[in-house]
């Protein structure tokens, strides 16, 4: 039996392509780990074959760093001596310079995590302006040394001063920081060699995606959605396959220019498939493409068996073909989601105990079996103690001494195996939940359709005197990215900064034709829109402030509003709240969390966003609520009162009149979670739940309801 990992490498596009300027530092950040480290530690097991699936839009951002010179903000403001740095600077770099996993990045280091507790939270009694004030210059020092060294991942760790520099841990040098700088820039000039000369040598194999990761069914007809979901489509139509060919060629052409030969396989962006792009990837040279294994049972119309989908398809459409793979989902989301909060023996051991089930039950099977495991290779190590060098090292080692299973590249297996099964109706839809809602389920989705709709027109219309880098704004503009951190489905402390990327990419549009671009390109795409709970306030409750559910009845009556899955950049990490109720009586608004895990130091803040502005800090240790009024951005504290309880669950009761809040005035409000100083969730993640103050008339209507 053959395994298959596919390990996807990608980032959003984070250059302003018109200044040259990079506004965020992720494509750096990654390199020094999960790039690096991923075909580094592979070196130590040349048995073990792996599919790397680099998306043309990263690496030319890698070589922007090694080989243009171009850095990012962070790096910049990373450089300058504390000494040299305005205000505003040290601000942001106190604001920004602790982005990364709390228990992985920042814990870890005493004189890090020492750091953020004394920048607190923002906007509490005078928020990070004030905390600028307290940190002296080797303060600023540190952190700008912390940030960046904690980034480097195990493989460069090994490094004698990198480790020197870790071990020393605090009281950094200007020259300790600038070694640390170029570090980065030293590691990111290693990664592209390292997988081309892993390819040539055959040990993995190298694939691609569409140039900027766009949604190539959505490309292609943004209708094509309405195949596997029923939602509003965009007011300004969408249907531009042109686009997706010209996205798949000069990805073609890209990897062929940096390793030498053509790739044969592709991973369509988020696994997004439909019949209509088998003749463009046919057309390209492509054998193969992937995708989950939810569009082959829907394609095939029958339940998940291993028989089915332990085997690569042939796809037609028309008179072209490509060949398919679908990836196991439990198993592959495992290593994205599960293993990390696992002891690495433990998750290793269960990955191959998964793999020998499949091979005892493909005995019966009359054809090869192969399991297809396909993930994000950066993301998840952030969350792995040890970066994920511990369960790699063991999951290698486990398979190259297996009898039973080993490891092929994806091309190989096709190659030894061609496939006697075809499929003739692919469904359309992507790897999350085999539909597009991610990416055109949400107003502000649709909103960014229709710009970008809107933007494109504007070009045509230019013909011949377009200019061509306002065509390149468009295909970055039409990337995964931007639309997948709009709406309700995942959020980040870098959702403004993405939606002013999608943003200034159409407006450069403009911008390069002499022209200003149109008032709706200047207003943010994200709104506070009120969110539709599961359940609305159906009539007054008093439940006991004590942290567990006294009696059935208690809720009943109150508001419900469950969360999406959400994680920072990946799908399916479950939040640590599972369900939010909210409810009143004459007097009080009362608020109950449940929590599918309670952080460990943890608070919660209930934000009041109208008719006052407020925030409701309630610490899960403790009972005492400590109520701030917001005023221009800056806490000023109002009250503490006794008011909450955490015991299986929290409860909150706030007030009304703590709230300056008024009968039948609209409540617009939204929850954080924090552990430690760091924000870790938001609920509603991009908009706020509401009701009316209640009256003397609420129960009465209420009734007849």
């Amino acid at each position: 039996m053959a395994v298959g990992f596919l390990w996807h490498m990608h980032q959003p596009y984070y250059k302003n392509p018109v200044t040259g300027t990079y506004l965020l530092p992720w494509v750096r950040l990654h390199s020094v780990r999960g790039y690096y480290d991923m075909i580094a530690l592979l070196e130590e097991y040349p048995e073990v074959a792996c599919t790397f699936n680099l998306v043309p839009s990263l690496l030319s951002q890698i070589i922007d760093y090694t080989d243009k010179g171009l850095r990012d903000t962070d790096f910049l403001l990373s450089e300058k001596r504390p000494a040299d740095l305005t205000f505003g600077e040290k601000k942001q770099i106190i604001t920004r310079f602790f982005m990364g996993s709390f228990p992985t990045l920042i814990e870890p280091f005493p004189r890090y995590k020492n750091l953020l507790e004394k920048r607190g939270k923002p906007g509490r009694e005078g928020g990070f302006e004030a905390a600028v004030k307290h940190f002296s210059d080797q303060d600023i020092l540190d952190l700008q040394v912390l940030f960046n060294l904690t980034w480097i991942g195990f493989m460069r760790r090994k490094d004698r001063n990198i480790a020197d520099l870790i071990r020393k841990g605090r009281s950094y040098t200007e020259s300790d920081k600038a070694f640390v700088l170029a570090f980065h820039i030293e590691t990111m000039e290693k990664i592209i060699p390292l997988y081309a000369r892993a390819c040539l040598e055959g040990r993995i194999e190298i694939t691609t995606s569409p140039f900027y990761h766009p949604i190539g069914p959505l490309l292609m007809n943004v209708g094509y959605a309405l195949r596997s979901m029923d939602t509003p489509l965009p007011a300004e139509p969408f249907s531009h396959p042109e686009d997706l060919d010209v996205q798949i060629a000069r990805a073609m052409d890209y990897h062929e220019s940096l390793f030498g030969v053509r790739p044969k396989g592709l991973w369509p962006s988020e696994g997004s498939v439909c019949p209509e792009m088998v003749p463009i990837l046919a057309g390209h040279g492509i054998r193969w493409m992937a995708s989950d294994e939810d569009i082959l049972f829907a394609s095939l119309k029958q339940a998940r068996t291993g028989a089915g989908l332990y085997r690569p398809y042939v796809v037609e459409y028309g008179a072209s073909e490509v060949g398919m793979f679908f990836r196991d989902r439990p198993l592959s989301d495992n290593i994205g989601f599960v293993y990390a909060k696992n002891p690495p023996e433990q998750g290793a051991d269960n990955f191959i105990g998964y793999l020998k089930n499949i091979a005892k039950g493909a005995k019966a099977y009359d054809f090869n079996p192969f399991v297809a495991v396909i993930l994000d290779g950066e993301n998840p190590w952030e969350y792995y103690p040890d970066s994920g060098e511990r369960f790699l090292r063991l999951l290698y080692e486990k398979l190259d001494e297996s009898p039973e299973v080993k490891t092929s590249r994806y091309s190989d297996f096709l190659d030894r195996n061609p496939p006697d099964k075809r499929i003739v109706s692919l469904y359309t839809g992507s790897w999350i939940n085999h539909n597009f809602s991610i990416w055109i389920g949400h107003d502000e989705d649709r909103k960014a359709w229709e710009m970008l709709a809107r933007t494109r027109r504007y070009l045509d219309e230019k013909g011949d005197d377009a200019h061509p880098l306002a065509w390149e704004e468009v295909y970055i503009a039409e990337g995964s990215d931007w639309f997948w951190w709009y709406g309700e489905d995942f959020s980040s402390a870098n959702d403004e900064d993405f939606d002013n990327l999608f943003r200034l990419h159409l407006s450069n549009c403009y911008r390069l034709h002499g022209e200003s671009p149109p008032l709706e390109l200047s207003q943010s795409i994200i709104t506070h829109h009120e969110v539709v709970p599961v359940r609305l306030p159906s009539g007054f409750i008093n439940p006991v402030i004590d942290g567990q559910v006294s009696h059935f009845f208690e809720w009943l009556k109150a508001g419900c509003y469950v969360p999406p899955d959400t994680s920072m950049s990946m799908y399916r990490r479950k939040p640590f709240m599972s369900r939010l109720f909210y409810g009143f009586d004459h007097e009080n608004l009362f608020i109950r969390l449940d929590f599918s895990a309670v952080p460990g130091n943890g608070s919660v803040s209930l934000h009041v966003v109208s008719p006052g502005e407020y925030v409701v800090y309630a610490p899960l240790k403790g009972d005492t609520l400590i109520i701030y009024a917001v005023s221009d951005k800056t806490r000023e504290k109002k009250v503490e009162l006794p008011g909450h309880a955490c015991r299986s669950i929290l409860e909150m009761k706030v007030p009304f009149a703590v709230l300056d809040a008024g009968l039948s005035q609209r409540m617009r409000f939204f929850l954080t979670i924090h552990e430690g100083d760091l924000e870790i969730e938001r609920h509603p993640a991009t908009g706020v739940l509401s009701f009316s103050i209640p009256d003397e008339k609420f129960e009465r209507i209420m009734w007849h309801v």
